[in-house]
């Protein structure tokens, strides 16, 4: 007897049979050796055995990495540093001084090409010539008597004059407590105004209604910001004329 090895699907699985001698292999029907087969019964070689973890892939087999995730944290901002301390325990002063809303606006007034020599007249009589501005690139936007928002060009205004529509002393008060509507009153007053504003333009056109809008100064005396209200109040104790607004404002 002889043993042929057949394979079977792969090199892992495999037929060993025993074949009788003198009859070569190759001349064994498949209907004669399926048969014989059966008779004899077959043993099936087992496959090897899997490792039971997979081996670490090597520097070439590595994953690539995630474009998006290189993009988020590339994108992510550092942590802020933990601010020194003084001596004392408290933290250190900011070495700039927080920029204020109308500080670039009022100082660049000679790099506004909007920029308008004038002269503005206040409450108290006291009258300023200069260089006028208002926010670079806007508009006095302005709510007229028909109840509609009107942008009106800065260069397009020759004049704008205020009507107090009604001004008083209010009496300072608050709450009793937190949630409560009982108001208790400190026996101080505070002066209060409503004004309204007529903008003339260059063409003899009038425009009246609320406005809040700032104007930027620029004078021998320095640079200046004045708003131009719609309501205004003043500290407690203050009294009316010392709530100084800006009465009428004229452009060369």
């Amino acid at each position: 007897m002889r043993t042929a090895r057949i394979p079977i699907g792969n090199a892992h699985r495999c037929l060993h049979v025993q074949a009788p001698v003198g009859v070569p292999r190759h001349r064994l029907g498949v209907m004669s050796l399926l048969a014989w087969v059966l008779a004899s019964g077959v043993s099936l070689a087992a496959p090897p055995t899997q490792p039971a973890t997979r081996p670490a892939p090597t520097t070439s087999q590595a994953p690539k990495a995630d474009a998006a995730t290189d993009w988020l944290l590339g994108q992510a901002a550092a942590a802020p540093s933990t601010p020194k301390e003084d001596d004392d325990g408290r933290p250190a002063a900011p070495t700039s001084r927080p920029a204020s809303p109308f500080a670039a606006a009022g100082s660049n007034i000679a790099a506004d090409p909007a920029a308008r020599q004038g002269v503005m007249l206040l409450s108290n009589g006291e009258k300023i010539h200069g260089r006028f501005a208002t926010t670079q690139g806007k508009p006095l936007r302005i709510y007229d008597e028909h109840e509609v928002f009107r942008d009106v060009p800065f260069d397009l205004v020759r004049s704008a004059e205020a009507k107090v529509l009604w001004e008083r002393d209010e009496k300072e008060w608050h709450f009793r407590e937190s949630g409560s509507d009982i108001k208790e009153y400190s026996g101080k007053t505070y002066p209060a105004r409503e004004t309204q504003y007529t903008l003339t333009l260059v063409n003899g056109q009038t425009v009246t209604g609320s406005i809040v809008a700032p104007l930027y100064l620029q004078s021998r005396d320095g640079p200046y910001t004045f708003i131009l209200h719609k309501r205004d109040k003043g500290e407690p104790g203050q009294t009316l004329k010392q709530l100084v607004y800006v009465q009428k404002v004229e452009f060369d």
